[in-house]
C-alpha cells in the first residue's frame, strides 16, 4: 500500500512537471533560433511555483520508499534534486536577473570591419587569420557586451550564493558540485592532477608559432592559430554543403539503429559553437549549430549529434528518468558522450575518407589533436577557476586572476584583459566543470569499450550498441560516478587522461 501511494504521488508530480519542462526548453530554443524574448521565464516561474510548494516536499519526504535500489526510490531522489535546484536557480529573483542578461547577450552582434556579423565570423578569424592584428580584434570582438553586463552578473552571482546558503551550502559552487559527488576542494585537486602534462604541450605550441611567424611574444589570440599552423587541414575538405550528411554517415558507422537519428538540425548564429536541446526525449530532440564549414565546424556537429543520439536512444519509462540533461548531476555524462563522438573526426580512418586529404596531412593532424587535449585542458581549468573566483572570492578582480593564470600556465605576455563575463556564467553556472569531467571521462570509456568489443575506434559497428546499452537507454536511472566504476572497473580520476596524453619519446 505504501509503495502504491508513493507511485500515485510521483506519477502525479511528473505529469505536472513534464509539460512545463518541455515548454522551458522549447522557449530556450526559440530564444536561440528566432530571438524570441518570451516564454522561458514564464515557464521557469511556473515550475518554481509547483516545486516550491511546502506540501509537495512534505509529501515527498513522507512517501519516499525505503528500498535504495528501486526505480521508485530513484524517482523520489531525482524529484528532491529538482526541488532543490528549482528553489535556488529557478527562484523568481534569479530567473528575472538571468533572463535579462541572456537576452542582452543573445541579441548582441559583434562589429567586424564596420558591419554587424555573426559570432562564427570572429571565431574563424581567431583560428585562421594570419594577420595578428585581425586575430587580436577578433579576441576582443565580444568585449563590449560582456563589459556591459559585469555589474549585473556580479549581482546574479551574489544572489545565487545567497540562495544556496539558505539551504545549508557554503556557496553556490558547493551546491552545484554536490550533484556530481564533488566539493570545490576535490575539484581543485582534480584540475591540478589533470594539468600535469600541460607545460610541455604549451611549450610545443608556442615553439611552432614562433618558428612559423618569427614572433617572440605570445598572446591568447595566438593559441588557436598556432594549432592551425601545426596541423591545420584545408577547409575545402570540409565544405558546408553536405556537412550534415557526412557527419550522420560517420556516426552511422558506429552501428546505431535508425531510431537513434530521430532529431532535427538547424543552423543559426548562437553564443556557442552549437548545442542540443531535448524538450521531450526520445521523441523531441533538436540541434542548433553555427552555419559554416571547416574541420572545427564538423567536429562541433559530431559533438552535438552525440548529444542527440544519446537523448533519442533513451528508453527509461518516466519523465524524471528520461529527462537526463535537465536533471542536476548529468552534465558530465552528457558532455562526455559529446566528447566521445568527437573521436570520429579526430580519427585517421575518418579523415582519410575526406577528398583531397593525403597521409602526410592527416597523420600530423591526428597527433596534433591528441596533444591539443592538453591545450584545451589548460584553457578549461582557467575558465573554471575564473568562474569559481566570482563566487568564492567576490572581493577580488577576476581579470587579475585570469592574467596570473595565463602567465603562469600558458606563458602569455602582458595584454589588456577582456571582461571576465561569459555567456555560460549567465546561462549555465558552474557548468564548465561538466566539460572538465567529460574530458576525463572519454579515455575511461574508450578503454573499457575497446577492451570488450575489440576492433578500431572507427569504423566499428559494435560501438553504438555498447554505448546504447551501457549509457544511453537507462537515462537518469544511475549517477555517472558509480556507473563509470561499474562499467570500467576504475574509479573516476585523471589517470586515464594522463596516461593517454603523456609525452611520447622521440
Amino acid at each position: 500500500m505504501a509503495d502504491q501511494n508513493a507511485r500515485t504521488f510521483i506519477r502525479g508530480v511528473e505529469r505536472r512537471l513534464a509539460p512545463i519542462d518541455r515548454e522551458i526548453l522549447r522557449a530556450e530554443w526559440r530564444l536561440a533560433v528566432a530571438r524570441s524574448r518570451t516564454g522561458a521565464a514564464f515557464w521557469q516561474e511556473r515550475r518554481h511555483r509547483v516545486l516550491s510548494d511546502p506540501e509537495l516536499l512534505a509529501q515527498a519526504h513522507r512517501l519516499r520508499p525505503g528500498k535504495a535500489a528501486s526505480l521508485l526510490r530513484r524517482r523520489f531522489d531525482l524529484l528532491e534534486r529538482a526541488i532543490l535546484a528549482t528553489r535556488i536557480e529557478q527562484d523568481p529573483e534569479v530567473v528575472t536577473r538571468r533572463s535579462r542578461l541572456q537576452e542582452t547577450v543573445t541579441a548582441f552582434r559583434p562589429t567586424w570591419h564596420g558591419r554587424r556579423v555573426g559570432r562564427a565570423v570572429v571565431y574563424a578569424a581567431l583560428r585562421k587569420n594570419p594577420d595578428r592584428e585581425e586575430r587580436r580584434r577578433a579576441f576582443y570582438a565580444e568585449d563590449p557586451v560582456y563589459r556591459s553586463v559585469e555589474d549585473d552578473l556580479r549581482e546574479l552571482v551574489a544572489l545565487r550564493n545567497e540562495k544556496a546558503r539558505a539551504f545549508g551550502f557554503r556557496s553556490f559552487p558547493e551546491f552545484q558540485l554536490s550533484f556530481d559527488g564533488f566539493s570545490v576542494a576535490r575539484l581543485e585537486t582534480l584540475m591540478e592532477d589533470a594539468s600535469r602534462h600541460v607545460p610541455w604541450a604549451v611549450k610545443r605550441w608556442r615553439e611552432v608559432f614562433e618558428d612559423h611567424t618569427g614572433e617572440r611574444t605570445w598572446y591568447p589570440w595566438d593559441v588557436d592559430y598556432a594549432r592551425e599552423l601545426m596541423a591545420g587541414l584545408p577547409d575545402r575538405a570540409f565544405p558546408a554543403r553536405g556537412m550534415v550528411a557526412s557527419v550522420l554517415k560517420g556516426v552511422e558507422a558506429w552501428g546505431f539503429p535508425r531510431s537513434a537519428f530521430r532529431f532535427r538540425i538547424d543552423r543559426h548564429d548562437i553564443t556557442s559553437g552549437g548545442y542540443c536541446i531535448a524538450p521531450d526525449p526520445p521523441r523531441d530532440v533538436r540541434i542548433v549549430v553555427h552555419p559554416g564549414h571547416g574541420w572545427h565546424e564538423y567536429a562541433t556537429l559530431f559533438h552535438e549529434v552525440g548529444h542527440a543520439v544519446h537523448s533519442a536512444s533513451i528508453r527509461a519509462p518516466t519523465h524524471l528518468l528520461r529527462w537526463h540533461e535537465f536533471v542536476p548531476g548529468f552534465g558530465a555524462p552528457s558532455e562526455g558522450i559529446g566528447e566521445f563522438f568527437e573521436l570520429i573526426p579526430a580519427s585517421e580512418a575518418w579523415l582519410r575518407t575526406r577528398r583531397g586529404l593525403s597521409a602526410d596531412r592527416v597523420e600530423p593532424f591526428v597527433e596534433a589533436q591528441r596533444t591539443d587535449r592538453l591545450r584545451l585542458m589548460a584553457l578549461m581549468v582557467g575558465w573554471i577557476r575564473a568562474e569559481l573566483g566570482l563566487y568564492l572570492r567576490p572581493e577580488r578582480d577576476p581579470g587579475k586572476e585570469t592574467a596570473r593564470y595565463g602567465r603562469a600556465v600558458l606563458g602569455y605576455d602582458t595584454y589588456a584583459q577582456r571582461s571576465f563575463a561569459d555567456s555560460f556564467f549567465i546561462d549555465l553556472p558552474i557548468y564548465a566543470t561538466s566539460y572538465l569531467f567529460a574530458t576525463l571521462l572519454r579515455p575511461h570509456l574508450l578503454r573499457a569499450l575497446l577492451s570488450e568489443v575489440g576492433g578500431a575506434t572507427w569504423p566499428n559497428p559494435k560501438v553504438g550498441p555498447w554505448l546504447a546499452d551501457r549509457w544511453f537507454r537507462p537515462g537518469s536511472t544511475y549517477d555517472w560516478g558509480p556507473r563509470l566504476r561499474k562499467v570500467t572497473g576504475r574509479p573516476f580520476s585523471a589517470k586515464a587522461f594522463n596516461e593517454a596524453l603523456a609525452p611520447r619519446s622521440g
